[in-house]
């Protein structure tokens, strides 16, 4: 496929990955609540006018007839703005936290700030659905047997499983946690990590004054485990036999107006019992979290809950979902229905281990967990899907902390140019359709790789490749990187091109296409020569490349780092060699003098 094809669908298709919009007003959310407002507001009337006994006897009847077709009015309405707040508000935030565990910490803390909004929405609705079931207690109270019982548990089912859904994992596990110490590559070596659970709009049904302080019990269970949850709610559950969480519980909080949280701070792996490395490495796990809340209208929510999120539009609140135990069968209001709330899955490793990481970062890239949780990685994914996930994972190695005693870095990410995305989907070899086989990542061999110790040609995958340019940037250039001193991918050709249209003698730091973990620093010359230099990132550990560049002879006539900027300005100055001056042999008349006097 040619790359002017793959360039036109990656402009259309790419999404900022690292900038999210600013939170805007969503108006479909806004025609749909007024609509049910409006509905809310004319059942309201009906109601106020049946309680105050104003209504004549003779036209009771009538009028609690046009008072039951408002409520069927009312409850469409209610189930199309909930339908809207799972579908298009909360699993589109769902789908795309997903995808986002990758990236770094500043560009999920942006999505993370997406849920004040949403939360916003979610307490407005709430509110309508207590008014509506308040006004309803009252209207079965005083006039029973003539259709409010029904109308009620109709609503009342509509606001538990608007409750349940507004329970989330709001702060994810990474796609792979390492359980070990210094290991020689530095950026595994720390395995802590956070979690949190948040409640959405539960204000209105008083979830946020009944259960602040009540705890949140967290178990670490398989992913065999969660495939049985997802049939059998009440199945009990077990820790996973390796490995234990910690902490393993935490109290929910409300600091603010946002809703209330439970939130799982610096969450640790430990091992049970003496495991090797690869007895694990093909297992995955969740996070299962236990939750017991109380509302202030008899809904009770106990239990373990799995998130996922209804997409069928306009879906009345008993038909079937898939994978949701308790929508499938009718439950008596005295016997709430359990839940499990389980995170996205992750792997647990005893050690570095580069190719399962290389298989969780596409899983949470491109598998549909959320719907579908526990399901397969897709065999193909277009270019502009690939682009965005390379660039975030990419990223997200550069920001990661180099031991676990570093704290962690929130630092905005520097995007790749629609010329490295293009660059990096090419060595992938589409297909003519615009589509990548993901098997290219994780089993095509780079054509040639670097030499071995022995001298020797070693073939690496393109996931090896890739991460370890990450790494060396993460440990050696990382200021460099930031500061657009360095192109990166790029290849010998297209270096070449790019330094012709150059008229100063310039250089280009970019990373080797062909050979395994080397930077290349392609040069052209005063004269208009262009040569190419590498450097091992083992090199890197005696000299750095800042001051290489400035005191190698090679490049003591380059003035540009491209595209142009000054050399000795972006890195401090080349070193002066130091020239003997001639002392000050300039007398004055009163010296002459004394040269007399002395002879």
């Amino acid at each position: 496929m040619s790359s002017s094809v793959i360039s036109d669908q990656m402009d259309v298709e790419s999404s900022s990955a690292f900038s999210p919009a600013e939170p805007v007003v969503d108006g479909a959310f806004v025609s749909k609540h007024n609509l049910s407002a409006e509905a809310y507001q004319g059942f309201k009337e009906c109601a106020d006018t049946l309680l105050s006994g104003k209504v004549p006897q003779n036209e009771q009847l009538q009028f609690l007839q046009r008072t039951l077709q408002i409520c069927e009015n009312v409850i469409l309405n209610f189930e199309d703005e909930k339908q809207h707040l799972m579908s298009d508000v909360l699993l589109v935030w769902a789908m795309k936290q997903q995808k986002l565990s990758i990236a770094t910490l500043h560009t999920q803390q942006l999505h993370y700030k997406e849920l004040d909004l949403i939360n916003l929405q979610f307490e407005y609705f709430g509110e309508l659905l207590q008014q509506t079931l308040s006004g309803l207690d009252y209207l079965k109270q005083y006039y029973p047997n003539v259709g409010f019982e029904e109308i009620h548990v109709k609503v009342r089912n509509l606001a538990h499983y608007f409750l349940y859904y507004s329970i989330i994992v709001s702060r994810q596990p990474p796609s792979v946690i390492v359980k070990c110490g210094e290991a020689e590559n530095h950026r595994r070596s720390r395995f802590w990590f956070n979690t949190e659970i948040r409640i959405l709009g539960g204000s209105a049904f008083g979830i946020d004054t009944n259960n602040e302080n009540s705890n949140v019990n967290c178990y670490l269970i398989t992913d065999e485990t969660a495939k049985q949850l997802l049939n059998n709610a009440y199945l009990d559950i077990f820790e996973s036999e390796e490995f234990c969480i910690e902490p393993s519980t935490a109290a929910f909080q409300k600091k603010d107006a946002r809703g209330i949280k439970a939130k799982f701070d610096d969450m640790k792996v430990a091992k049970k019992v003496q495991l090797r490395r690869d007895s694990v490495a093909t297992k995955r796990y969740c996070l299962c979290y236990n939750i017991q809340l109380q509302t202030n209208c008899g809904i009770e929510l106990v239990g373990k809950k799995i998130l996922e999120i209804p997409i069928l539009k306009g879906a009345a609140p008993k038909q079937n979902f898939p994978n949701v135990n308790w929508y499938n069968r009718e439950l008596p209001e005295a016997e709430p229905p359990e839940f499990e709330l389980v995170s996205l899955p992750f792997a647990v490793l005893v050690g570095p281990k580069a190719d399962v990481e290389a298989k969780l970062f596409l899983e949470r890239s491109f598998a549909d967990l959320v719907r579908h949780p526990l399901s397969d990685i897709p065999t193909h994914v277009s270019c502009a899907e690939m682009a965005d996930a390379l660039e975030m994972k990419f990223q997200a190695i550069i920001e990661t902390p180099q031991k676990n005693t570093d704290g962690p870095s929130v630092v905005q990410p520097r995007k790749f140019a629609m010329q490295t995305k293009q660059h990096l989907v090419m060595r992938m070899k589409p297909n003519q359709q615009g589509f990548l086989p993901l098997d290219n990542f994780m089993k095509q061999k780079k054509s040639t790789a670097a030499a071995a110790t022995d001298g020797d040609w070693k073939l690496v995958p393109f996931y090896d490749w890739f991460f370890k340019l990450a790494e060396i940037v993460n440990k050696y250039l990382y200021s460099m990187w930031y500061d657009g001193l360095i192109f990166g991918f790029c290849s010998k050709e297209d270096a070449e091109n790019i330094l012709r249209c150059i008229p100063r003698s310039v250089l280009l730091v970019r990373f080797s296409d062909i050979e395994y973990a080397k930077i290349k620093i392609s040069v052209k010359s005063r004269t208009g020569e262009i040569r190419h230099h590498w450097y091992e990132h083992a090199d890197l550990n005696s000299r750095s490349l800042t001051s290489e560049l400035l005191t190698n002879h090679k490049f003591a006539d380059v003035d540009l780092i491209y595209p142009d900027i000054d050399l000795e300005v972006a890195l401090g100055g080349r070193d002066k060699p130091r020239v003997r001056l001639p002392r000050n042999l300039a007398p004055d008349e009163i010296y002459f003098d004394n040269q007399g006097a002395a002879t």
